[in-house]
């Protein structure tokens, strides 16, 4: 047997006998998941996981993963607008003051948590079972996509966090290549109140699936919201394209819209004024919200179907 035959058939026996040995796979083992409070020590696949912000409940979707509690703000139908379908879960209260009773009796394996709403409760969860804290309230699209990854990291399986955010950016990219070259025009999320408006900025959520779609935020800020917004303030921010986000009832919209300032706004007298779902443009964060913006962009503005 010649020495190059000699070396295949040994690498082919350690090979096979590799193949055959029942040896845990790295993320099964001991890991440290690093988040927004610190690190988290975790081991094996957690199967039964608290979601206590809706970025993190699109987020186990996209890993198949059927939460086994979520924060829903006591409403159902907004979890199923989120996701685009009915999941069975138990409700644990609401985002802001989500419910320990009502965790801990679920006996959790891991709790999703976000920095802003439950970093002062974070302890209490950390007490009932292993919780990371990611940003979600106040995450760009960049920051949210980041946490797919960090969950499919604490779950035991990065690799399908990469995958599905690999996915995703395709999807993304297939429906940004409709929007026409050289696009110069301004464009902001405006949600609608009965007495004012909040503008969207660049920092936004909304402004950043904008700027990942190659178009230009009319604000551009390291704030994300401007609250409190009167109709003077929009006519000097002068968008080319304005998404107005309401929910049912009367909003300064109305009150507006026969106001020759109103008119004299660029989007305006160029009948680029679009009116969009409130839970989906400003309530909502992950990615598959974000292909729905990219997707109702293109539909209103672009009228590409």
């Amino acid at each position: 047997m010649s020495s190059l035959t000699r070396r295949a058939f040994s690498f082919a026996i350690v090979t096979a006998a590799l193949a055959g040995a029942p040896f845990a796979k790295a993320e099964d083992g001991p890991r440290t998941i690093e988040h927004r409070l610190g690190t988290t020590e975790l081991s094996g696949k957690p199967t039964k996981v608290v979601a206590l912000e809706f970025s993190f409940v699109q987020a186990l979707d996209a890993l198949g993963v059927v939460p086994a509690g979520i924060a829903d703000d006591n409403q159902t139908k907004r979890i199923e607008q989120l996701l685009g379908k009915t999941i069975d879960y138990a409700s644990v209260g609401t985002r802001l003051e989500p419910n320990l009773e009502l965790i801990s009796n679920l006996a959790p394996d891991l709790i999703i948590a976000d920095e802003i709403r439950h970093s002062a409760i974070y302890q209490q969860l950390g007490s009932i079972a292993p919780t990371i804290v990611l940003n979600s309230w106040e995450g760009d699209y960049e920051t949210i996509k980041t946490s797919v990854v960090t969950i499919a990291d604490a779950l035991g399986d990065k690799a399908r966090g990469e995958q599905a955010l690999a996915e995703h950016e395709a999807r993304i990219a297939a429906l940004v290549a409709h929007i026409p070259k050289g696009e110069k025009r301004r464009i902001l999320l405006a949600v609608a109140t009965p007495d004012s408006m909040s503008l969207h900025t660049s920092a936004s959520f909304t402004g950043s699936v904008f700027k990942a779609m190659g178009l230009t935020p009319a604000i551009e800020s390291s704030d994300a919201v401007e609250s409190g917004a009167g109709l003077e303030r929009l006519v000097s921010v002068a968008p080319d394209i304005l998404l107005v986000a309401t929910d049912p009832g009367g909003t300064v919209l109305d009150q507006w819209q026969d106001n020759a300032v109103w008119n004299a706004i660029p989007a305006v007298r160029n009948k680029m004024v679009f009116e969009v779902g409130r839970n989906q443009f400003s309530r909502f964060r992950g990615l598959k919200t974000a292909e729905m913006i990219a997707g109702e962009v293109l539909a209103k503005v672009y009228d590409a179907k």
